[in-house]
């Protein structure tokens, strides 16, 4: 269980930490410990700026299903991502549905903290809300938190048979990172399970699973490889979306560090336990990527 007196700012407190616990800690020991932080920072912002995508398609093809294109006249949706600078259009070409979410040609900050400007493109067929149904996700000059974001997200969604959404992801892109260090690759093989609230329209009732795995690679030229271990869960409602509250991830970097980030028994906060060679402490976990321009 996480308990929140133990807490530090950010993982390399926690990192650096491991070399005070030695009986000596160099300069060279705590540059290593710096370079370990921020690549295990990148590869999560990313991987939380893609499984996003999901969420932001939801509510924007149920803004659109409302007869409505904005949430300022939508007052009262209440979405926990999208925010009143989006405009959501759908357009219904034979058996294909097209929906646009535009966050503007100026950064939008969305209900969630993020920026974002841009256009998601996303086109489906089949019974979208309590059917089989293909999803395919595309950007035009998207960015988030001023990173491009590129590339495609595939979902194969079918109703399973407890009666919830259950969707096969498919991730593959990049991000130009805003401060000109490169970019960095994704590939994610997901699924996603809508394990309760999948009888509702309504996304704060929502409690999201999710397995699989991912490949990373850095701008630095690292590879980042993670296991979900026991499934991460995710709960819809205020002041919780924000951060997994529960399940284990396994994060390999490169062929020499092994870490797992534990997110907790389900309790509604940005707290986690990371298990670096045998020890563990509590990291809290940031929305943001560090040292944008």
């Amino acid at each position: 269980m996480k308990t929140s007196f133990l807490k530090i700012k950010t993982i390399a407190l926690f990192v650096m930490g491991l070399g005070i616990l030695a009986t000596s800690c160099t300069k060279d020991d705590q540059t290593t410990s710096s370079a370990l932080t921020s690549q295990v920072e990148d590869e999560m912002y990313t991987s939380e700026v893609y499984d996003e995508i999901d969420d932001l398609g939801d509510e924007a093809l149920d803004l659109a299903e409302s007869n409505e294109i904005t949430l300022k006249s939508a007052s009262g949706f209440g979405y926990n991502r999208l925010s009143e600078c989006v405009t959501v259009t759908k357009v219904i070409s034979n058996d294909t549905v097209l929906t646009t979410i535009d966050f503007g040609e100026i950064n939008c900050e969305c209900n969630d903290g993020r920026m974002r400007r841009g256009k998601i493109l996303m086109a489906h067929y089949g019974r979208y809300w309590d059917g089989a149904v293909s999803i395919r996700f595309s950007f035009e000059n998207f960015y988030v938190d001023d990173n491009q974001i590129l590339g495609e997200r595939v979902v194969s969604q079918v109703m399973n048979t407890e009666g919830n959404r259950q969707s096969t992801i498919s991730a593959n892109g990049s991000v130009v990172l805003a401060d000109g260090s490169g970019t960095i690759t994704w590939e994610a093989q997901r699924v996603r399970t809508i394990i309760e609230g999948s009888a509702t329209r309504t996304k704060r009732d929502d409690v999201i699973e999710v397995t699989g795995g991912s490949t990373c690679t850095l701008a630095d030229g690292t590879i980042i490889t993670t296991a979900i271990v026991t499934p991460l869960v995710r709960k819809n409602e205020t002041g919780c979306f924000l951060y997994y509250v529960q399940g284990i991830r396994q994060t390999n970097i490169g062929d020499e560090t092994q870490m797992t980030i534990d997110f907790g028994d389900g309790e509604c906060d940005n707290l986690a336990e990371l298990t670096v060679n045998g020890e563990t402490t509590i990291i809290e976990l940031k929305r943001k990527r560090p040292n944008l321009l």
